[in-house]
């Protein structure tokens, strides 16, 4: 990586037309021009928190194993932590709403503490334990 980091640094004093002393990132004297390389790590979301961001997803069919239920009135279906509503073009992914209740959390979750109460997260989504169900807070 430093070997890398190096040619870049020649190349670009070369191709500059300066010295590899000029290019030095420790100059010794003000008026030499420095160049400096950073280094830019970028790690990819995870599938399905892109998936679930995005309202406009759509499925004509769902997964065999998906569970129905229903809140305030609406039909929600999920499968593996994603919620769908739907609608006349298809099933749309929706953000989970307060209140949902689960008997299992999606495969993946992690858990934390609030207050001395812990919670569950998977894919931003956050649920409390209530007796043998979990409630989406």
């Amino acid at each position: 990586m430093k070997f890398t980091a190096l040619a870049t640094t020649m190349g670009l004093s070369l191709f500059l037309g300066m010295s590899a002393a000029q290019a030095s990132p420790h100059p010794h004297h003000s008026h030499k021009r420095v160049v400096v390389v950073h280094k830019v790590v970028v790690k990819p979301a995870p599938l399905r928190t892109a998936i679930s961001g995005v309202a406009s997803v759509v499925r004509h069919t769902l997964p065999a194993d998906h569970v129905r239920l229903v809140h305030s009135g609406r039909t929600y279906y999920v499968h593996d932590g994603i919620y769908y509503v739907k609608e006349p073009h298809g099933y749309v992914v929706v953000q989970a709403v307060a209140g949902i209740r689960l008997t299992s959390l999606p495969r993946g979750y992690t858990s934390y503490r609030v207050g001395g109460e812990t919670r569950y997260r998977f894919n931003n989504v956050h649920y409390r334990k209530a007796g043998s169900v979990y409630i989406v807070v």
